[in-house]
């Protein structure tokens, strides 16, 4: 019975693989791509924000970039060892 089912399997897959190539036979590959949408009317194509890289202008920079790398840092370790501690409480 094994012997007969390799060989339904071997069939089918060779049925299918000369229905892959005579489809691959009759489709053709070419390349195809659109036009970039570009700003509207007589816009460049990129618009820079008039203060998008004032940083060392920002007010309370050194509150805000801490705060944004301190949370971060909580984050990175913190959520590890909530993991393990949670991991460990399910385990009894």
């Amino acid at each position: 019975r094994n012997g007969a089912d390799a060989m339904n399997a071997i069939k089918q897959l060779a049925s299918k693989q000369g229905v892959l190539q005579s489809a691959s036979r009759s489709l053709t590959r070419s390349f195809h791509s659109t036009k970039p949408a570009f700003g509207g009317g007589h816009a460049p194509d990129y618009v820079h924000a008039p203060k998008m890289y004032t940083i060392k202008k920002m007010r309370n920079r050194k509150l805000k970039f801490g705060a944004l790398i301190g949370g971060g840092a909580v984050l990175g370790f913190g959520i590890p060892f909530w993991a393990v501690n949670f991991t460990n409480k399910k385990l009894g």
